[in-house]
């Protein structure tokens, strides 16, 4: 009987701020703009309920503060759960015959342009920790998940998912200066 009263009060706690369920929507639309809104609300109200039933009030951090993200952390990963953010192939990967991976000739005109995209995104590689190199080859070339990632850098999945999305920015930011010069 007591467990009913404690179901009841995490009720109540994310029914109390459903509201923030809707920016949690919000915030991921950005990150996800492929997937509905409505997906995301469904999601985020989700995650929202999640929250409020793993709320501790006795650690002292304010409910709202403690919901937003981790809302927001459970909603992706019930997504992911799901297949909606799903990284992986649907078609198997190419085989290579050769030894040696392809190279572009230099002397066509698309091989001057793919030689030179080559060359950037080494030089942009260069300028990262190698930690957050072997982010990158785990997840593109290894075609890790984010789950597999989290395992060897022995962090959480959602953290791993932020800090591939600011590697990619930054890459971007880099090679729009390196464009630019």
């Amino acid at each position: 009987m007591e467990n009913a009263g404690v179901e009841d009060d995490t009720e109540d706690l994310a029914v109390k701020h459903i509201s923030m369920a809707n920016g949690i929507a919000v915030r991921l639309s950005r990150w996800y703009s492929w997937v509905s809104l409505d997906d995301l609300r469904s999601y985020a109200y989700l995650g929202l309920a999640l929250a409020a039933r793993a709320y501790e009030p006795g650690r002292g951090v304010p409910f709202p503060q403690f919901a937003w993200r981790k809302g927001m952390y459970l909603a992706i990963d019930e997504m992911r759960k799901d297949g909606v953010l799903s990284r992986r192939r649907t078609t198997p990967a190419p085989t290579f015959t050769a030894l040696t991976p392809e190279i572009p000739d230099p002397h066509a005109p698309k091989g001057h342009a793919a030689v030179d995209r080559q060359d950037l995104c080494g030089e942009l590689l260069k300028k990262l920790r190698p930690q957050d190199r072997q982010l990158l080859v785990m997840y593109y070339t290894n075609e890790l998940t984010f789950k597999d990632i989290a395992k060897v850098f022995d962090i959480s999945e959602s953290a791993v998912c932020l800090r591939h999305k600011a590697l990619i920015q930054r890459l971007r930011r880099l090679g729009r200066s390196a464009m630019a010069a």
